[in-house]
């Protein structure tokens, strides 16, 4: 009976049995395949609770997996905050409780199999703290720095002559309407809009929107504000000379 998850005692419907791997939507993406840099962060990160914490595009999602991949342990549970509820992560395990009881049937999830845990896009300590398990590693990522576990900021990449070869493998795996908009907007000296980048694209603002987001996502543009957004001063520097070439 050791592959049985024993919670009837909290009112729990069904039980796990022999299910050692994780459903497909739950296990960590693959990283970036280009990935430099952050060193120092990688090497602080330890069993506990690691919160990682930045502005939206700083890297704290690609750092996290990069984490998991090379120096995790063991089997692995990704659980997005924005996107996924428990309901829907116990019930891929074969588990329904009453709402109440879903961070405690959850706990013992994840103690029980011994997973390590990325939470990932936490907005409070208050959303994170009902989910975390007695031990283990778990690691979590927000814009803020939540008060719980060790804070890790995650900043700018620094230039330490990685960053120009890596920005070259980015851009040119950038769909064409991102390539462009990225290459358009570095011309902003400061912090603009999704109204402004559709003025200079001259698209619609629902298409820039998603693609301004695509390049967050992609870690070269940065979000600063409600749809405010910033380029670094390097990859600002980087987009103006794709300008001339292409």
């Amino acid at each position: 009976m050791s592959d049985v998850l024993a919670v009837e005692a909290i009112g729990v419907i069904g039980v796990v049995r022999g299910r050692n791997d994780v459903p497909p939507r739950f296990r960590p993406p693959a990283p970036p395949r280009h990935f430099v840099g952050r060193d120092a962060e990688l090497a602080g990160i330890r069993a506990g609770v690691t919160v990682l914490h930045g502005a939206a595009g700083a890297g704290k999602t690609a750092l996290a997996l990069k984490w998991l991949r090379d120096r995790g342990s063991g089997a692995q549970l990704y659980l997005d905050l924005a996107a996924h509820d428990l309901s829907r992560v116990l019930r891929a395990f074969g588990l329904e409780a009453d709402p109440a009881d879903e961070p405690a049937v959850f706990r013992s999830l994840v103690l029980r199999r011994q997973f390590t845990l990325l939470l990932d896009n936490a907005d409070s300590a208050e959303q994170v703290t009902p989910l975390l398990p007695a031990s283990g590693t778990v690691l979590v990522t927000s814009r803020r720095n939540l008060g719980i576990g060790q804070g890790i900021e995650v900043g700018p990449l620094p230039d330490d002559g990685r960053l120009g070869p890596l920005l070259d493998l980015s851009y040119v795996e950038l769909p064409e309407r991102q390539a462009r908009l990225y290459r358009l907007c570095a011309w902003e000296p400061d912090a603009f809009g999704v109204p402004a980048a559709a003025a200079i694209a001259g698209e619609s603002e629902c298409d820039v929107e998603d693609a301004l987001d695509d390049l967050v996502e992609k870690s070269l543009l940065t979000e600063v504000g409600d749809y405010a957004f910033r380029f670094h001063d390097l990859v600002r520097a980087h987009a103006r000379a794709q300008r001339y070439q292409s």
